[in-house]
């Protein structure tokens, strides 16, 4: 196994927030005195099913983990897809058929695995354990948690002070995306900024259920080509995975010159020490960004 500060290096590449990093180090220790890979979840709603490069800066992280040997489980949750995330929703969601969730979960397997290496990848549908729950055993989940705690969460406390209505059924999203960490024994749990409140829910019901508490791993949400919004595609500023490679190219070749690096660091598997070293080059003018556009294009 790869030595733990190289490893710590590659997975705080770009990382927005680690909860927390002397955990991770503890972790790493052991897996590596154990000679047992870390398992690391990332869960997949699906509800949009074309990818961006946006939605790949977690996959390429989990990628990483894999390359570091780990165990990389995706989630897809075609029982909390049901429900539909409220992260960021002011009203409620419309909740998909299970059907569509299936569909759309195809879909995105045919996408990720374009990043991530599918022989080194457990791929699990989160109605295996939710859908086998009773009533008492969904109360007794419900137990675990406060209402109070739950109305800290942003877009639900917007509502709640606006007097838009929350469903009850909302509150069990967290709930369930959290026990999925339970189900697996997650020691690490992938996502974006605008999952935080979900994942760290993660780290709450393990210690209920007297588990490890699995580390937050949280990646910034990448702005898209015009340097200024979060990557959309409704906005059209974003670069598809499955578009052609001249698009992609020439999407690649249209950011500004200040978002070179953040690209390298999120978007790419370039080495740490080689980004930084771009970076110091770009500061004493010995490269011309153009130059590293075009690599980045490339990558």
């Amino acid at each position: 196994m790869i030595e733990i500060n190289e490893q710590l290096k590659i997975i705080k590449k770009g990382a927005a927030e680690i909860i927390s990093e002397e955990d991770i180090v503890k972790k790493l220790e052991k897996s590596a005195k154990e000679n047992k890979p870390l398992t690391i979840k990332l869960g997949l709603d699906p509800s949009a099913p074309d990818i961006h490069l946006g939605h790949t800066v977690v996959l390429r992280k989990m990628k990483a983990f894999q390359d570091l040997g780990h165990q990389v489980v995706i989630i897809i949750g075609d029982a909390t897809g049901m429900i539909g995330d409220p992260t960021g929703k002011s009203a409620v969601r419309k909740q998909l058929s299970h059907e569509q969730v299936l569909e759309n979960a195809r879909t995105y397997q045919e996408q990720i695995f374009k990043i991530l290496d599918r022989e080194k990848t457990i791929v699990k549908f989160n109605s295996e354990w939710l859908q086998t729950m009773n009533f008492m055993d969904v109360a007794n989940l419900a137990s675990k948690y406060t209402v109070a705690r739950m109305l800290e969460r942003d877009d639900f406390k917007k509502r709640f002070a606006s007097n838009q209505s929350i469903s009850i059924h909302e509150f069990f999203y967290p709930l369930m995306q959290g026990y999925d960490s339970v189900a697996i024994k997650a020691d690490i749990e992938m996502g974006g900024t605008d999952q935080k409140f979900n994942i760290l829910m993660g780290r709450t019901l393990q210690k209920e259920y007297d588990q490890e508490p699995q580390i937050a791993l949280l990646m910034p949400i990448i702005e898209g080509t015009d340097g200024v919004k979060k990557m959309s595609k409704s906005l059209g500023n974003y670069i598809g995975i499955s578009e052609a490679p001249n698009d992609m190219y020439g999407k690649t070749m249209s950011i500004p010159d200040e978002l070179i690096i953040r690209y390298f660091e999120l978007v790419t598997d370039e080495h740490p020490d080689s980004i930084e070293a771009m970076k110091s080059d770009i500061e004493k003018d010995k490269v011309n960004p153009r130059d590293l556009k075009m690599k980045l294009a490339k990558e």
